[in-house]
């Protein structure tokens, strides 16, 4: 018999008798709910563009936001890009939405699942900006970047095909990497593979120049403590820590920033239980991505105040000492004989 309803109003869907009502129904798991429907909005239609987001961010308060327009072979893209301004001399964290686009015009109608992580990352800055308007400005300053455009071409991978981009990663990189990033959260859909089997999203060890680290301390317990379940990490080989374009196969571009920069790196990766394509309509788990802006939200609140690190700087200077740099990773190495 079909009569109870969930406790939230955005699930309308009637529960079974006996089962439980969902877990992020709960109150305190829709915090930042509202900015990411703000944005899905801006980002699920024909004439996305950058400069709509940035209005929305000005309007909330965000002093700094740029929109650059950047051609490729076969389209352009906008590049959002902006800083949230602690109130103190904490460290400053970057959160860089990575993606191919958010739409796939022609070929699709409507936001792609591949658009999920510059949704993220702009639900993130939006929540900040939000807080900072209420009186919770952050120590240190938070630099926000990604790029937006509604029509991306769609290219063969398997399992699944992935988006592509009107430009190519380092021009990527070199809009979104910042210098003044001293650790970086990056955000991607990672839907399209057959080694992360769950749905929510998924952070990665630590990248920082050419090495793979151990899993962040911190950040399982702040990936705990705002989903209520255990943490949730996903693989990374040696292969995905290296520049596209080298031949070799990669999970998708969410370390790619790692690339271009010797600050620590970590993924947060939307996941899913099966394999679901960058390119599919209709894929965008708003719950999920509410759930990861939270984490960033407070990843952000933590690393700017020096109570969540990335790395532990001992155990680093061991790896040097003992093994050398491992720099040479980020580049293209050697071409093959």
């Amino acid at each position: 018999m079909l009569r109870r309803l969930a406790p939230c109003s955005f699930f309308a869907t009637p529960i079974p008798e006996g089962c439980p009502a969902p877990a992020l129904s709960r109150d305190n798991r829709l915090m930042a709910l509202k900015q990411v429907l703000e944005v899905y909005e801006l980002l699920d239609r024909a004439d996305a563009s950058g400069e709509r987001v940035a209005d929305l961010l000005r309007a909330r308060g965000v002093p700094e936001v740029t929109v650059t327009r950047v051609e490729g072979p076969s389209g352009h893209t906008e590049f959002v890009t902006g800083c949230l301004p602690g109130d103190g001399e904490g460290p400053t964290l970057g959160v860089i939405g990575r993606l191919g686009g958010v739409g796939a015009r022609p070929t699709q109608i409507g936001m792609v699942s591949d658009g999920d992580g510059a949704l993220v990352a702009l639900a993130t800055a939006l929540k900040l900006a939000d807080l900072r308007a209420h009186g919770d400005a952050l120590t240190g300053n938070v630099r926000f970047a990604t790029h937006v455009c509604p029509d991306s071409p769609i290219i063969p991978h398997d399992p699944v095909p992935f988006m592509s981009s009107h430009v190519d990663i380092a021009v990527m990189n070199r809009h979104e990497v910042h210098p003044d990033m001293q650790a970086i959260l990056t955000i991607d859909t990672t839907r399209g593979n057959r080694v992360i089997n769950q749905r929510g999203f998924a952070i990665s060890p630590t990248v920082k120049d050419g090495y793979l680290l151990r899993v962040s301390e911190d950040l399982l317990d702040l990936m705990s403590w705002t989903t209520g379940l255990p943490p949730v990490v996903f693989p990374l080989t040696t292969q995905d820590i290296t520049p596209y374009g080298n031949g070799l196969y990669h999970l998708n571009s969410i370390l790619q920033p790692a690339t271009a920069t010797d600050a620590p790196v970590v993924g947060v990766a939307l996941t899913a239980q099966t394999t679901v394509p960058g390119s599919a309509s209709g894929a965008t788990q708003l719950m999920d991505c509410e759930a990861a802006t939270r984490f960033c939200v407070e990843v952000a609140k933590a690393y700017t105040r020096g109570r969540c690190r990335f790395f532990d700087p001992a155990e680093w200077a061991i790896l040097q000492a003992r093994y050398g740099s491992l720099s040479h990773l980020r580049g293209m190495g050697r071409a093959p004989a």
